[in-house]
């Protein structure tokens, strides 16, 4: 690509890279392309020369690159549930569609950024939780071209590197204990709602049972969700507690118990036949962030989570500042 000053009669099909203000109004802006109307109202203004880019035949224009790019990312926007917005300045936005987690190739979106410094991938974390219209990423081609062998060498890595994981589940439960009495469930029911609702998911009922094995056993076997949620009046301490061992009692199991995170340790999954259900925290009764809220968004959007997945999450999942 050349850069250069050019007189204006010379500069038909270049691309200009300095916006231009006539003083009888109206301007042309940097990145537009010369033609013969622009060449005319130049020369009608008096401007001698511009400074212009001229691509070579082995350039793909900056709009046309971004375009591929992002093609390339997500070949079927609605398998992907993503939307690829139109280029603008070299620039594509893509948004979701629907609400969810946002689900990454982490290693090829890294290679597509190794490739040259002119291509610029951005996305939101891995497991971000969007709405629908959220920007999900952005693709930036920053020069006015890029070589045909670096686009090339980009969109090798780019098939299927992004997509907004959908929420599987339309309803859940929630179990709350008490001792002494029914009191104080209103604001962790609030809470849990609010978290349900960022993701479509609707909140069917909300079960108020003694702090008992066997009463917390009944309720979960009535519970009509499609993921049910148990907030106790005391928080579980481990695996042999009130909690866990109702979920035993009624058939279930306890698939983990404990996270590397804070506010959020005390955390426990299990299931019940086919319905997951998820042990929160009393730290699950506020509105700020937690580390339930990364495997609640996960969860409800059907990303499988393993051991090895909850142990990195120690690291930076300190996320009290009172800590």
């Amino acid at each position: 690509m050349m850069y250069g000053r050019r007189p204006v009669r010379e500069a038909k099909g270049t691309i200009l890279t300095q916006s231009v203000a006539f003083k009888a109004g109206g301007r042309l802006e940097a990145g537009c392309t010369l033609g013969p109307s622009e060449i005319a109202a130049l020369v009608m203004a008096g401007v001698g020369e511009v400074r212009v880019a001229e691509l070579d035949p082995h350039d793909v224009a900056q709009d046309e690159a971004a375009r591929r790019v992002s093609a390339a990312m997500v070949p079927v926007p609605s398998d992907a549930n993503l939307d690829v917005g139109r280029v603008m300045a070299g620039a594509v936005h893509i948004t979701a569609t629907c609400a969810g987690v946002v689900g990454l190739d982490t290693a090829g979106l890294t290679r597509m950024n190794r490739v040259d410094e002119g291509v610029a991938i951005a996305t939101r974390p891995q497991f971000h939780r969007v709405a629908k219209g959220d920007v999900v990423a952005t693709v930036r081609v920053l020069p006015y071209g890029v070589k045909r062998s670096v686009l090339s060498k980009v969109i090798e890595d780019a098939h299927d590197t992004i997509r907004v994981r959908a929420v599987l589940a339309e309803t859940a439960s929630l179990i709350q204990t008490v001792i002494g009495g029914d009191g104080g469930t209103a604001k962790g029911e609030a809470f849990v709602r609010a978290r349900l609702d960022r993701l479509g998911v609707r909140l069917v009922e909300t079960l108020v049972v003694p702090h008992r094995e066997e009463a917390l056993a009944e309720a979960l076997l009535s519970a009509r969700g499609e993921v049910v949620f148990v907030l106790t009046a005391v928080e579980t301490i481990d695996r042999g507690d009130v909690a866990p061992e109702a979920v035993r009692q009624a058939g279930g199991v306890i698939t983990r118990f404990g996270l590397p995170l804070d506010p959020g340790s005390r955390f426990f999954a299990g299931g019940l036949g086919a319905v997951p259900i998820l042990g929160l925290p009393g730290c699950a009764r506020g509105s700020a962030p937690t580390g339930v809220d990364w495997l609640v968004d996960r969860l409800l959007c059907g990303v499988s989570i393993t051991d090895d997945d909850i142990a990195q999450m120690g690291v930076g999942g300190l996320l009290s500042p009172e800590a």
